[in-house]
């Protein structure tokens, strides 16, 4: 059954907080839904038509809108918040679409004008407190293309449990993308019920640790199909490609919001030519695991060393002042790799003990994982 039809814009309720406002769409939107439509952030992350005009803006106000509400299949809201000079002015939309069973759909679009203002969290409470309320949704869900943070970070705001991505689902533009999903139950607590962790740029005298970026694509393939890199990491593909490098910067982003993994391009402070990768591959609330691998021209120089003292830095600082807060640091490293455990005795990790038959090599061979650690020195043990 869809939403009960109500008449545009006479049956439409006017929501407000007091700074921010739910109301019907009016014709001296226009010109602002038109600005929103044709930002190019907006046209990246929405299927909104290409060349978006006043008449395909005037259609939306007139039209689609009052059509959604009149059956009942979609409530669509402008969003109007007061600017600096005291104004009321259009800032976007926000809607509920009916999916059946007490369940919507929510969608929302900012104008770029009050983007990073938290004028769309408070829409998206307002709208919530509408469907759950007003409408008696038991759940609505939130769909967003992979790689969309600024949505996603608004919908955590709001307490949606992020529920993963799923592979080649959303349709767009003549392709189907990789969208995230995730849900809110009238039951939930309409806030942040986990940490939002982010990937800071690290920075040290020689070398730099940040998230990694498209231009590192060339240098990751190269790294990833070096016979030691090969050798030591299993897990990686081989051979190494392009669509491989992509891929992996992808789950580096999520890996991290989640607070799940964390992995950093370990680049010259310089230049910011890729050197090699470091990061935290496992966390826990008291551990945090480290790796790191070189590219094979920039070894016997240091820079593992100083990239692991800094992970191991951000590691061991509370989670108040943007660290990670772990109790104990460690790596795992396969008995052969004796490169690697110099790196890790020159860090001060010790040797606590060793994981038998832990890894089984590219060969086929199975070796044992020695496991070094660390202890924060913040705890004084």
């Amino acid at each position: 059954m869809p939403f009960a039809p109500l008449r545009f814009p006479d049956g439409v309720p006017v929501l407000t907080d007091g700074r921010v406002t739910l109301r019907p769409h009016r014709l001296d939107d226009v010109a602002a839904v038109v600005e929103q439509c044709r930002d190019p952030e907006t046209l990246r992350w929405t299927t909104i038509p290409l060349g978006y005009d006043t008449a395909m803006g005037t259609g939306f106000v007139t039209e689609m809108v009052p059509e959604g509400w009149g059956s009942g299949a979609e409530h669509a809201f402008a969003v109007e918040v007061t600017d600096a000079h005291g104004s009321p002015r259009y800032a976007g939309t926000v809607s509920l679409r009916d999916v059946g069973a007490g369940r919507a759909d929510i969608g929302f679009v900012a104008h770029p004008a009050v983007r990073g203002d938290g004028v769309t969290t408070s829409a998206l409470q307002l709208l919530l407190g509408y469907g759950f309320e007003t409408l008696g949704l038991h759940t609505v869900i939130w769909w967003a293309d992979q790689g969309n943070w600024a949505s996603r970070k608004v919908v955590w705001r709001c307490g949606f449990t992020f529920g993963g991505t799923v592979h080649r689902w959303l349709p767009e533009r003549g392709e189907y993308r990789d969208g995230w999903v995730a849900t809110l139950h009238r039951d939930d607590v309409r806030e942040a019920s986990t940490l939002w962790w982010d990937l800071p740029t690290l920075r040290g005298d020689r070398i730099c640790a940040r998230p990694f970026e498209p231009a590192d694509d060339d240098r990751l393939v190269e790294g990833g199909n070096d016979a030691s890199v090969q050798q030591w990491m299993p897990s990686f593909p081989s051979p190494y490609g392009l669509p491989d490098a992509a891929a992996f910067r992808a789950t580096t982003l999520d890996a991290a919001a989640n607070g799940a993994a964390f992995s950093w391009a370990l680049v010259d402070s310089v230049t910011d030519d890729l050197l090699g990768a470091v990061g935290v591959p496992h966390r826990s609330d008291t551990g945090a695991e480290i790796g790191y691998w070189l590219l094979a021209d920039e070894r016997g120089k240091g820079y593992a060393r100083e990239a692991v003292d800094l992970v191991v830095d951000h590691a061991f600082t509370p989670r108040d002042r943007g660290g990670l807060g772990a109790l104990r640091a460690y790596v795992r490293i396969d008995e052969g790799n004796r490169d690697s455990l110099d790196v890790a005795r020159a860090c001060g990790f010790e040797m606590a003990g060793a994981e038998r038959a832990g890894t089984v090599r590219r060969d086929g061979t199975i070796a044992d994982m020695l496991v070094l650690e660390r202890v924060n020195p913040l705890l004084g043990i």
